[in-house]
């Protein structure tokens, strides 16, 4: 036996309510879903500090996905590409696209949906869509009363101005999707989110047009490191111009992105900041490309 190494305890909760007490007796336990961001982290073992893990692979109420007329509830124990094939005809073409380009499809089939917004450190694919379909997560606390259920914004992990919101000891529980159509939506990896996460940038659109006017826009500039950046005020100019925008307009937008990040309280690179302004300038000609096709 090594000395000074503690053995990492595994426990197994079977239940949700079980799952809760154990994450009330263990708040600084690693929890443990699909495991695939967990286990491609360089980490020296045999380990001195034997953090205890609390795997979630036995719970099945983690691992339903439902839908009705008006949302898709994913557990968030559900991998990937269960998720696909279930919402195949149902889930917004801007979460396909973040779903098949966040990994392969071996990774897809173990990493997790819950998995995939939990990670502390990085905001990868799937949560950029999601930040821009009004997503609502379920988090279980367990310094809550009874179930300690309460439903919130996904926006509100990554905080106003990029910076994340740390949940723990709450444990991810539920992801509620609204079922909406859009008239355009857009969605574009730029660089290696994981492997260069200080120059990647994810750009998320999602909108609804009532011809020749844009009825509504959303986007979410995601730097894997910093957060989502969003911003009301651009999608507020955006929203009611009519199509096509003129190259005028499309400069003037661009050049209010470009003064917002500027001020964007998280760190960003030059090179983000420059990519940014190119896909998002890229999505516009985009969209008033397919505007004038119709």
């Amino acid at each position: 036996m090594f000395e000074g190494v503690k053995a990492a305890a595994v426990h197994n909760p079977v239940t949700l309510t079980e799952l809760m007490t154990l994450r009330a007796r263990l708040p600084h336990a690693l929890i443990w879903a699909g495991g695939t961001d967990i286990m491609s982290r360089l980490r020296p073992y045999p380990a001195s500090d034997g953090i205890d893990i609390i795997s979630l692979a036995r719970v099945p109420d983690l691992k339903r996905i439902s839908r009705s007329e008006r949302y898709i509830e994913i557990g968030a124990l559900a991998t990937i590409e269960e998720t696909l094939v279930v919402g195949q005809h149902i889930l917004p073409p801007v979460l396909v696209r973040a779903c098949r380009t966040s990994a392969s499809l071996l990774i897809r089939s173990q990493a997790t949906f819950g998995g995939t917004i939990g990670i502390p450190d990085l905001t990868l694919s799937i949560p950029a869509a999601l930040s821009v379909l009004e997503t609502q997560i379920e988090i279980r606390s367990p310094s809550e009363k009874k179930s300690g259920a309460q439903w919130i914004p996904v926006q509100r992990l990554f905080g106003r101005m990029g910076d994340r919101s740390p949940i723990a000891p709450a444990v991810i529980t539920r992801i509620r999707i609204l079922l909406e159509e859009s008239d355009f939506d857009f969605f574009r990896v730029v660089g290696e989110p994981y492997q260069q996460p200080g120059e990647a940038v994810i750009l998320s659109v999602f909108a609804k047009f009532n011809a020749p006017a844009i009825a509504e826009f959303r986007f979410s500039l995601t730097f894997p490191q910093s957060g989502v950046f969003r911003n009301r005020e651009i999608e507020s100019a955006i929203s009611g111009t009519d199509l096509p925008l003129s190259q005028r307009e499309i400069r003037r937008i661009i050049r209010i992105l470009m003064q917002e990040l500027d001020g964007y309280s998280a760190k960003i690179s030059r090179l983000q900041r420059e990519r940014a302004g190119r896909v998002f300038e890229l999505s516009l000609h985009q969209m008033n490309r397919q505007s004038i096709s119709r």
